[in-house]
C-alpha cells in the first residue's frame, strides 16, 4: 500500500464511507487515475469512468452509480465533510473526486 492509497483511505474513513461498498474501491481507483492523468477529471464520463470500469471489470454506468451511492454516506455528516474537504455542500461525483484529489495532493506534499 503506497502513501497515496493510505491518504485516500484515511479520508474515506473520516467521511464514514463504508469499505464494503464497491464505490469505495472505485473512488480509490479514481484518485489513482487522477494522479496518473490529471486531465481525466475533465472527461469523467468519457475517460475516467471507463478506465475505472476496465480495471474493475464492470461497466462505466456501474462505476458512476457506485461512487454516487458511496457519497450518500459522506453527506450524512456535513460537519465532517467540511472538515475533510473544506465544503459542507453536497458535491457532484466530479466535484467530489476533484476536491478529494486536491486534498490528498496537499497532504502528500506536506508529508514530503
Amino acid at each position: 500500500m503506497d502513501k497515496l492509497e493510505l491518504e485516500v483511505i484515511k479520508a474515506l474513513r473520516e467521511l464514514e464511507v463504508p469499505a464494503h461498498l464497491m464505490g469505495y474501491e472505485y473512488i480509490k481507483t479514481a484518485i489513482k487515475c487522477l494522479q496518473e492523468n490529471p486531465n481525466a477529471i475533465y472527461g469523467i464520463t468519457k475517460d475516467l469512468y471507463p478506465t475505472i470500469a476496465k480495471r474493475h471489470e464492470t461497466k462505466a454506468s456501474r462505476v458512476e452509480r457506485g461512487i454516487r451511492h458511496a457519497l450518500t454516506f459522506a453527506y450524512m455528516d456535513l460537519v465532517v465533510l467540511k472538515k475533510v474537504l473544506g465544503t459542507s455542500r453536497e458535491l457532484t461525483n466530479g466535484e467530489f473526486l476533484a476536491t478529494l484529489n486536491e486534498v490528498v495532493k496537499i497532504k502528500l506534499a506536506g508529508a514530503a
